[in-house]
């Protein structure tokens, strides 16, 4: 099965210029490749080596001669292990191991032989340690993937220290429940960082060189001053405890181009205070998509007026009087046009742009007067049925006082008395009657 696989190998190293050697899906096996294929085809001149999507389960360089090497992928192997070793030093700046099996990684894996690597992905792996030595040779290194690695809190406060020279850091989806303050602390180069899908409840310190951020999918429940003065974009999407977010405390984000916020389905307001400072004087882009707005504050005309591109589309909005002001807005004609209403009933599904603003009416406080005094009323004549049954059913028959019109009145009163006291009562009576006649 391999005439044909080396038969195009060969016609492509042929070429001059041709240098890419590209054997993924294969399904080759490290013998395969070490034993058969390079006894037949030389690989000193090869630059970029793509083995993705095979079934190697180790590396080893000294099994092979790469003098060349600058990029070499084995991403979606099973990789348990890999090794440098065999060479002084190697030029490879592009490593992809990610999609294996790597539960940790060694001296003998990266260590100084690559000194001159540029970008390292070691996403969708085991690893749940990331320590200091594990990195410190990569004094160039620029793009660094750990995603969707169950490291949880086993990421090192030093593991960046040496990567001055970083610029993307990708942690999304590592489990982890905090970032300390120490750990972005050295990369003042760094411009991207993707913090997304991990349980983090606050927002760890930034460095200041910080361009892009991304924290969707995580447990804020509020965001409080963002401390990264260079910021430019910022994500927080399908925020799952993010109730309302007050973009005062986005002041200090005076070049901040993009927000993102969508499918954060427990985000029901977005308002800012009154204030003398100009909120995010810079922004070009507001998305607000597939959330749980109803309507919008008329604090935010300074913010949503000077800003070229809004998108508040798929949101339940309650079209009333307090929408009135932004049909009212010729800056806003565009964005009215989005917003499709969900109540009240009558306007379901129409778009807030087609419903003259007379009709935007707010259910006022002298419509609900009436309903809500009657039943008033009803609870206090129950409350007063209920109060004098319960006197009634409490009060002793033994206390009831009975007259009768023009009548004798005879009442009848517990009495606790000797039976020689009742003998007195009666003989005086008999006395005075007898006086009597």
């Amino acid at each position: 099965m391999w005439c044909g696989t080396i038969t195009v190998i060969a016609l492509i190293l042929s070429t001059a210029s041709a240098k890419t050697l590209d054997l993924s899906g294969k399904n080759l096996k490290k013998e395969d490749f070490f034993l058969n294929l390079q006894s037949q085809v030389s690989l000193s001149e090869i630059t970029d080596l793509i083995l993705r999507n095979n079934q190697f389960d180790s590396f080893l360089d000294c099994s092979t001669n790469l003098p060349s090497l600058k990029t070499l992928d084995l991403s979606h192997n099973h990789l348990q292990r890999f090794f440098f070793l065999c060479r002084e030093e190697y030029n490879l700046q592009v490593l992809n191991v990610s999609h294996n099996q790597l539960m940790y990684i060694d001296e003998y894996a990266l260590n100084d032989r690559i000194p001159k690597l540029q970008i390292l992905d070691l996403s969708s792996n085991k690893l749940s340690i990331v320590n200091e030595t594990m990195l410190e040779h990569f004094k160039v290194l620029e793009y660094l993937s750990l995603a969707s690695n169950p490291v949880y809190d086993g990421i090192h406060d030093k593991a960046f220290c040496n990567l001055k020279a970083l610029r993307y850091l990708d942690l999304r989806n590592v489990s982890a429940p905090q970032f300390t303050s120490e750990l972005f602390k050295t990369l003042t180069n760094l411009s991207t960082l993707d913090l997304s899908s991990n349980p983090i409840s606050s927002v760890p310190s930034l460095p200041e060189s910080l361009v892009e951020l991304d924290l969707s999918n995580t447990q804020l429940s509020e965001i409080h001053k963002i401390d990264a003065p260079g910021l430019k974009e910022l994500k927080l999407n399908y925020m799952q405890n993010l109730k309302e977010l007050l973009l005062n405390e986005f002041e200090n984000l005076h070049n901040l181009e993009t927000l993102h916020v969508a499918g954060s389905k427990k985000l029901v307001h977005i308002k800012m205070s009154p204030t003398d400072k100009v909120i995010l004087p810079r922004l070009q882009r507001l998305s607000v998509h597939d959330c749980a707005l109803k309507t919008l504050d008329y604090n935010l005309l300074p913010v949503l007026k000077r800003t070229p591109i809004l998108n508040f589309e798929s949101n339940p909005w309650n079209c009333d009087c307090k929408m009135q002001w932004i049909v009212s807005l010729n800056a806003t004609k565009t964005f009215s046009r989005d917003i499709k209403c969900r109540t009240p009933p009558r306007y379901f599904k129409v778009y807030l742009s087609q419903i003259p603003k007379y009709e935007l009416e707010c259910e006022t406080k002298s419509s609900l007067f009436y309903p809500i005094l009657w039943a008033c009323v009803l609870i206090l004549v129950v409350a007063i049925v209920l109060v004098a049954g319960f006197f009634l059913l409490k009060r002793p028959i033994g206390h009831w006082d009975i007259r009768r019109k023009n009548r004798d009145t005879v009442t009848y009163k517990n009495v606790d008395e000797s039976s020689n006291d009742m003998v007195r009562i009666l003989a005086v009576g008999e006395t005075g009657d007898r006086n009597e006649e």
